[in-house]
Order: C-alpha cells, then sequence, then structure tokens
C-alpha cells in the first residue's frame, strides 16, 4: 500500500507539472508563430478531436482497464512530445499547431483517466484518506512546472520546454505503472443493458442541468481565455517574454487555487451547500468580465482569468463533484464523462465560433462584446446552478430510497447532502452514529473514543443542545421509542415535514399509533409521496404497513400518488389492492382530474377476474379504518352481504364508468329479487366492454332466462336501473332485518 501510495503522489506531481508548464508553452508558442485571430479555429479543431478521443478511450478503458491503458497514454504522449520536438527544428509553427492539439485532445483526458484509476486502486475510504496527499502533490508539481517555465523562457527559446515536458509524461508513465501491482483487477461489465449516458441525460432533467451548467461554464471559460490571450499577445509581443509572463501568470494561479481550497471551497461547500457553492464560479466571472468589458485592458482580462481559473479549480469543482452523488453508480461512468469531456469541448467549439463571429464583425473592440457575452451567460449559470439545488435534494433522496445511491454518513461533509441522508435514510443512516435498530427500540449512543470519526459526529450533535441537530435526534428518538404515549406526543407537534416521513411510515404497522402516523403524515402532503410509494410497491415491506399506505396517498391531490396507488392495484395482497382502489376512488371524488384512464381501469378489473371465484369468496378486510366511506358501491346495507372480491371490482369499474348507476346496479345484484337483479345484470350487459363482461359474467351468477336476440337500448336500460332503485333499497332493508339476531325475550 506505501509503494502504491509513493507510486501515486510522484504520477500526480509529474502530472499537474506537465499541465502548468504544457499550458504556458502551448499558449506562448502559438501566438509567437501564429496572429491571435487564428485561436478559435485552432481551439475548434482540438475540441472536436478531444471528444472523438474521448469516446475511443472510454472504449479502451472498458475493454483493457485503466491499469494497461493508463500508464500507456501517458508514455505515448511522452514520445509524441519528443517528435514534436524534432519537428520544431524543421519547422516551429508546425510544432506550435501539434502542440495545441496535443495538449487539448490528451491533457485533461489524462488527469481523468489517473483519478479513474486511483478510485478503482483504493478502497474509498484509503482514497478519502489520501486525497489530500495526492492533491497537495500535485500542488507541488505545479509549482514546479510553473518555475521550470519561468527559468526556461529566461534562457533557452520556448521549444526547449518540450522535451522537458516529455519528461513530466515518462515519468508519470513509469510511476503510474506501479500502481498496477496489487491492484485487484475489475472485470468489465457483463453486459451494457444499463442505460448509455445520453440515455441517461435525455430522461433525467436534473443531470440535463448538470450537462448544460458544464456547457455554459465553459463557454464563459473559453471567451476569457481567447480575450486573455489576445491582449497578451498585443501587450507582450512573442518569444521568451510571452512564455514567461504564461508561465508566471498560471504558476500564481496555481499558487492561489491552493490557498482557495484550503480557506474556502469547505466552508462554502457547508455553508451553501454544492448547486450554491458551484454557482460562486458564474457568479464571480459575471462580475468580472463585466469589469473588464467596462475597462478593457491586460490586467482587467487577466483578473476575469484568474477569477475564473482560481474558482473553477476549488470552490465549483467541489460543489460539481457532490452533485453528481445522486447519478447510480451504473451510470456514472458514461455520464461523468460526458460531462468532463463531451461538454466541456462542446463548450469550446462553441466558444470559438462565437469568438470567430465576433471577429469577423467590424465591432471597434471585439474584447469588450466578447467579455460583456461572457457576463451575460455567466448570469444565465447562476440561474441554472441555483435552480439544481432542488433537484439535488431530491434526486439523491430518490436514490437512497431505492438503493441506488449508497453513501456512508461519515464520508459526507456538506450539510445538504448530511441532511438528506438523515432525513431519507432515517434510522439507518443514524445507526452509524447511534445503535437504532430497525425494530424500534430506543436509540442509545455507540461508546466512541476521542478523535474517533464517530465520536466527532457525535460530539457535533449532543455537544449543542439547542441545535438544531439535536432536536432533530431527540425527535427521531421519539419516534423510535416502544412507548406509545412518547410517540404519539411527538406525532401529534406540528413540527414534522416530509424529512420525517421515513419515521413515520415503519409506525403505520404499529397498531397503538398507526391512526395517529396516518394523520401525521396526512398533514405532512404531497411532499411525502416518493417515500410512501416506494414504501407500498416494495414487497418487503411489512404487509400491515402497506396496507395502510393507501389511507395517507388517498387525501394527496398528486399525480405521484395517482400513479403509486395505480400500480398498488398490481399487488400480491388482496387488502392492499382493496385499499388501493378505495383510494382512487376518493381522489377521484376529490379532484376528477386526479385519476387513471379508462384503459387502465378495465386492465386492473382483468387482473382481479384471473383470481377465480374460489379465491374471491375467501377474501377478508383485516382493518377497519376510515376509508369505509370512500367507497363508490358499498353502504351501510351491503356490509355484511357484499362480497369483498365483488365491491373491489365495482370499485375499479368506477373509475371508468358513472358511478351512480353503478352502484345501483352493485345494490341490486344482492336482492333476492329477480326482477331486481335482471334490471342491474341487463345494465351491466350492455356497459361493461365485452373483454370485461365474458370473463366477469360468471362471478355474477345470471340465472336469468335468456333474453330474445333484439337487445333493448341501452338508455332504456338505465333508465329502469334508476326508477328501480328504490325498489332495491326497501328490498335489502327487509333483507338487513332479516339478517339480523333476534332479541331474546326478556319476559
Amino acid at each position: 500500500m506505501r509503494a502504491a501510495l509513493l507510486a501515486a503522489l510522484v504520477t500526480a506531481a509529474a502530472m499537474i507539472a506537465y499541465q502548468v508548464g504544457a499550458r504556458a508553452t502551448r499558449d506562448a508558442l502559438f501566438l509567437t508563430h501564429f496572429p491571435f485571430r487564428y485561436l478559435p479555429a485552432m481551439m475548434a479543431g482540438s475540441s472536436v478531436l478531444a471528444i472523438a478521443l474521448a469516446y475511443a478511450s472510454t472504449r479502451a478503458l472498458t475493454r483493457w482497464g485503466p491499469e494497461r491503458v493508463v500508464p500507456a497514454a501517458f508514455a505515448a504522449s511522452g514520445l509524441l512530445l519528443l517528435a514534436e520536438w524534432l519537428i520544431s527544428f524543421v519547422s516551429a509553427p508546425v510544432a506550435a499547431v501539434l502542440l495545441y492539439l496535443h495538449y487539448g485532445c490528451l491533457g485533461a483526458l489524462l488527469v481523468s483517466g489517473f483519478w479513474s484509476f486511483v478510485n478503482e486502486r483504493f478502497d474509498p475510504r484509503t482514497a478519502k484518506r489520501q486525497l489530500g496527499r495526492i492533491t497537495a502533490a500535485g500542488t507541488v508539481g505545479g509549482l514546479v512546472g510553473g518555475v521550470t517555465a519561468t527559468q526556461v523562457a529566461q534562457w533557452l527559446p520556448i521549444t526547449a520546454m518540450m522535451p522537458i515536458l516529455a519528461a513530466f509524461h515518462l515519468l508519470s508513465s513509469a510511476a503510474v505503472s506501479r500502481l498496477r501491482l496489487g491492484a485487484s483487477s475489475i472485470p468489465p461489465p457483463a453486459s451494457s443493458d444499463g442505460p448509455s449516458g445520453v440515455r441517461a441525460t435525455a430522461r433525467s432533467p436534473y443531470i440535463r442541468g448538470l450537462i448544460t451548467l458544464v456547457l455554459l461554464v465553459t463557454i464563459v471559460e473559453g471567451l476569457i481565455d481567447l480575450t486573455l490571450k489576445s491582449r497578451a499577445a498585443v501587450d507582450m509581443g512573442g518569444g521568451g517574454g510571452l512564455l514567461r509572463f504564461f508561465a508566471l501568470y498560471y504558476t500564481g494561479l496555481s499558487l492561489l487555487t491552493v490557498v482557495v481550497q484550503a480557506t474556502l471551497s469547505r466552508f462554502t461547500l457547508e455553508k451553501l451547500g454544492p448547486a450554491r457553492a458551484a454557482a460562486i464560479l458564474p457568479a464571480g466571472t459575471a462580475v468580472a468580465a463585466a469589469g473588464a468589458a467596462f475597462s478593457p485592458s491586460l490586467i482587467t482580462a487577466a483578473i476575469a482569468r484568474g477569477v475564473e481559473y482560481v474558482m473553477s479549480n476549488s470552490v465549483y469543482r467541489g460543489g460539481y463533484e457532490v452533485l453528481f452523488t445522486p447519478v447510480p453508480a451504473r451510470e456514472k461512468r458514461s455520464i461523468k464523462a460526458l460531462a468532463d469531456v463531451g461538454a466541456s469541448r462542446a463548450g469550446d467549439i462553441v466558444a470559438a465560433g462565437v469568438a470567430q463571429a465576433v471577429l469577423l464583425l467590424p465591432l471597434a473592440r471585439p474584447g469588450v462584446a466578447i467579455m460583456a457575452l461572457s457576463s451575460a451567460i455567466s448570469v444565465y449559470a447562476i440561474v441554472l446552478a441555483c435552480r439544481l439545488h432542488a433537484g439535488y435534494v431530491q434526486t439523491l433522496a430518490r436514490g437512497l430510497v431505492s438503493r441506488a445511491v449508497q453513501l456512508d454518513i461519515r464520508d459526507v461533509e456538506d450539510p445538504t447532502t448530511r441532511s438528506t441522508v438523515l432525513q431519507t435514510l432515517g434510522p439507518l443512516a443514524l445507526s452509524q452514529i447511534f445503535r437504532i435498530p430497525r425494530d424500534g427500540v430506543a436509540a442509545t449512543p455507540r461508546p466512541t473514543r476521542p478523535g474517533d470519526p464517530v465520536s466527532d459526529d457525535l460530539s457535533s450533535i449532543v455537544g449543542a443542545p439547542e441545535s438544531e441537530e439535536a432536536e432533530e435526534l431527540r425527535r427521531i428518538r421519539d419516534l423510535h421509542s416502544r412507548d406509545p404515549d412518547r410517540v404519539r406526543r411527538r406525532l401529534k407537534m406540528d413540527t414534522l415535514s416530509a424529512a420525517h416521513a421515513l419515521h413515520l411510515i415503519p409506525l403505520l404497522g404499529w397498531d397503538d399509533v398507526a391512526r395517529d402516523a396516518i394523520e401525521a403524515l396526512r398533514r405532512i402532503g404531497p411532499e411525502a409521496t416518493a417515500p410512501l410509494v416506494v414504501a407500498l410497491l416494495d414487497p418487503n415491506t411489512d404487509f400491515a404497513i402497506r396496507r395502510r399506505i393507501p389511507l395517507v396517498l388517498a387525501t394527496y391531490r398528486d399525480p405521484a400518488s395517482v400513479r403509486g396507488l395505480y400500480q398498488g392495484l398490481a399487488d400480491r395482497r388482496f387488502e392492499v389492492r382493496y385499499r388501493c382502489g378505495r383510494a382512487l376512488a376518493h381522489l377521484a371524488d376529490l379532484d376528477p382530474s386526479r385519476t387513471v384512464s379508462r384503459e387502465e381501469a378495465f386492465q386492473a378489473v382483468l387482473r382481479e377476474i384471473e383470481s377465480g371465484a374460489g379465491v374471491w369468496e375467501s377474501r377478508k378486510i383485516l382493518d377497519r379504518m376510515d376509508d369505509e366511506g370512500w367507497s363508490p358501491v358499498m353502504d351501510e346495507m351491503l356490509r355484511d352481504r357484499a362480497n369483498r372480491s365483488l365491491e373491489h371490482v365495482f370499485t375499479l369499474l368506477s373509475l371508468a364508468l358513472p358511478r351512480q348507476p353503478l352502484r345501483i346496479a352493485f345494490r341490486g345484484l344482492h336482492t333476492d329479487d329477480p326482477l331486481l337483479r335482471g334490471t342491474a345484470l341487463e345494465y351491466l350487459e350492455s356497459s361493461l366492454p365485452p373483454e370485461i363482461r365474458r370473463p366477469l359474467w360468471p362471478f355474477l351468477e345470471d340465472n336469468r332466462p335468456k333474453r330474445p336476440p333484439e337487445a333493448r337500448p341501452r338508455e332504456q336500460v338505465l333508465q329502469d336501473l334508476l326508477e328501480s332503485n328504490h325498489s332495491i333499497v326497501i328490498r335489502l332493508e327487509e333483507l338487513r332485518r332479516k339478517d339480523e339476531p333476534e332479541e331474546p325475550d326478556s319476559r
């Protein structure tokens, strides 16, 4: 492990030394031999090649793995740099073009490949502990690269940097190959059934927002960078002076980035959350670019580029990486590559095109127009980044509930993610700090030692009794206690929110507090729909909980509740389906727009019919809850006579057919008057579609004599049914009195 860590440190140092030195050398060499107006075309060309190479590298990483691809890529880059150096003796302009394309295509890909290798070489705990050391080594390497370029600019021609850059990458190749020793080989995925990055992006508004943010940020970066290079080429000329300027500039920015990382990155992430922390970058560039447009000069352009560079590699990077937390592991690799390489290079292409268009316009100061446009794009990026906050919380909560995302709360630093994990996973997450079993035993602190990560978490929560986290912990302890009075007191408080739904759902299975839990969840409102639907559809959820969840969802006038209840109609337990049907009927009463389609209702009816008559007769309802009045067909007269299976089928039919005649027909089927039953059956025969009528008819016990071929009009049948309602009610009342046991004679 120590040898692998040393190899990672050396690789990071040499790799970042190359990045800083190569960036300065590329810009200085190109602007020495070509005018500024050629830069947009070079940027666009290198971006197109980078996208193609990124696709090829993804295929190579999937087929051979990073332990083979990354060292070979570093070695190939070093050899290409030596070849470009030799070409410079023949034609320096050609070498300048090749170096520009080389850096644009391989620079970011090799850095990404190295970090991918590190993530697969070390386990998450080790990687997290050593991340600071590896990053620090990269910082030292950046200083080495910048100082080296400065010295070369003073004593040697620009092309002398090329063999030095080659040495950096050859050293990286030798060092990163040492990571292969002892690394566990990770086989490629067995299948590609998971969604591709493009499909996952197309179907997820949250991921589309992330990709768009990267695109906008990269466009602004490209525009500001082109403006800086234009100013530098005019003010500094070419040759060693230009190399020295870029070397000192990027070295200074690297030092400033380290300071910002150490002082502001974690602070902003903890105080603002990942989305708002990422928004600091476009906020800074909006102000800096506006200043550069108002007062155009090399200094203001350098300040704008410096703000973008420092914020991008510190505050923005930290927030951006956290924003990818909700993305499932199966999709993250392809989506991340699409964002890091595809969107970035696409942003460069757009920036190059915009800059080229501005240069072709007859403007006195094209740099001012470019900076003004950069400021405007940054303002839009601020709005987009802030909007990602709600999407991040919702997507993360959904991923945690569905187990597509797994996080250890001790690995979480920012409070937005930490709060979402605590509020979503509830006792499962808190059990990493407190011993809170799933059976509802009251929480007790784990024994901890000073310096232990769990001990630090405890001190941060328990040590501040007036803090919000301390109050949240007391609330959760009350909800998970075994004292019903204590639980009821907490449930009746108005401080519960959607974040507590995961703590309330298990209480639905506890008879002593179930009704209070139902009321508490109803007060929360539709914000609790997602965890309730997940619990309803999870067959591993306790049956007592699943059969009571529809009582809550039926009060949420929310499309997600309707869809969840409809999916619940396919549950393997009858009472769950029964409650879901009543809940859907109640929602349709509250809001006629909140219902399922006619076709979906008939599909649910067919599923019930397929159960068979024997099963129908044996079905019982275990709970008598407050949904008794929600049935569109059942009433007090039929409560003890009606078959629950038939009632459920008629409840589902009420989602597709008019309720009043359906209710009368259901009553008529339970009379012993042949005429009244015949009228009810005739209405059903004329109203139900054939695919429903044929399989349902045996369950209706139709003993009527066969009717003549000519059928009466449906309108006449409906009129007769409505007119028979009074007679049906009277007959049912007589049957109910007959069924009641006689009171014993008191004499």
